[in-house]
């Protein structure tokens, strides 16, 4: 009886291999939320977050409290740069 339903079953696992996208072969990550911020103490102590799309974001200078942000900033950003800024 489980024969019957092997193939039905098998199918959504098939599908999800065919759709998925195979990893770069020189090891390197396309996901976003990998990126390592540039980050610059500024002159009065706060700290800013700067990343590849152009987004800034600046910080309190003792607690991980955004200050300012661009608007090309994504969420995820902000949570980057907040847990840097939690680290230091």
């Amino acid at each position: 009886m489980l024969k019957r339903y092997l193939p039905v079953l098998l199918l959504p696992l098939l599908a999800a291999c065919y759709d998925s996208e195979p990893a770069p072969a020189d090891g390197t990550t396309t996901r976003p939320m990998d990126e390592v911020p540039d980050q610059e103490l500024l002159e009065n102590g706060q700290r800013q977050f700067g990343f590849d799309n152009g987004c800034e974001i600046v910080l309190e200078a003792e607690r991980a409290v955004v200050v300012r942000e661009k608007e090309v900033c994504e969420l995820y950003q902000r949570d980057i740069a907040l847990l840097y800024a939690a680290g230091d």
